[in-house]
């Protein structure tokens, strides 16, 4: 009698053991999750450098003094972490990082007006100036799932320069609203018109005027948080 009530007890129990081992397979497989139009994404970032080919400054007399020819920038942008959510992303938030290079210039500049630390506010470029770049955006997905589209290509024609309530110094790309794009993942639905994402520098405006009044001038600009909306 009890030989068989354990039988009886050991194939009820069975089915349930199989529903526990397929629960968790199921848990554990990877979910797609489509980052196409219209997907956008809300994000604030963190960290990351601003480094400048030619270094700029402030020209005085004893300190920073001005390259002998205007020979237009190069700016390298890196390391910027992103922490995003986006409805098109069921499974938490999500975090990329995002790196490029951007190209400036004005023929019609002196290189101290080219290479100064004050063409850092305002909207670049000027008249008579151009300004092209490339920023990538790499996306880690949530654990258990995996992106259609693992990177997003920003395209810079044009950043605004200012300041925030903190006295920190602001880059805000476009500096020219309605002009952004976006290709491959949370390019909204306008291919990334309307997106713009605005970074502080770790730094007070104060403290990089004096930098930029120093004999080497300022060769990085370290970050410090800010948000983007893709969009």
């Amino acid at each position: 009698m009890l030989r068989k009530m354990l039988l009886i007890a050991a194939a009820v129990a069975m089915p349930v053991g199989v529903i526990a081992v397929t629960a968790g397979t199921a848990s554990a497989a990877k979910v797609t999750d489509t980052t196409g139009a219209p997907a956008t994404a809300s994000c604030t970032t963190s960290g990351g450098t601003l480094t400048f080919k030619v270094p700029i400054g402030i020209v005085t007399a004893g300190g920073y003094q001005a390259p002998v020819k205007n020979k237009g920038q190069q700016i390298k942008v890196a390391g910027v972490t992103l922490t995003c959510t986006s409805s098109a992303v069921s499974q938490g938030s999500f975090t990329g990082t995002l790196s490029g290079k951007i190209k400036s210039g004005n023929p019609t500049d002196t290189p101290a007006m080219e290479y100064s630390c004050t063409g850092l506010v305002g909207v670049s470029p000027a008249p008579g100036g151009f300004l092209t770049g490339a920023l990538k955006i790499k996306w880690n997905a949530p654990a258990g799932t995996k992106f259609s589209e693992k990177k997003s290509g920003i395209a810079v024609t044009s950043i605004s320069g200012g300041v925030n309530g903190s006295g920190q110094g602001t880059f805000t790309i476009p500096g020219n609203p309605g002009t952004g794009s976006i290709s491959g993942g949370f390019p909204g639905s306008d291919a990334g018109a309307s997106s713009t994402s605005t970074d502080a520098t770790a730094d007070t405006e104060g403290q990089l005027a004096t930098a930029c009044m120093t004999t080497g001038g300022i060769s990085t600009i370290a970050l410090g948080s800010g948000t983007a909306t893709l969009q």
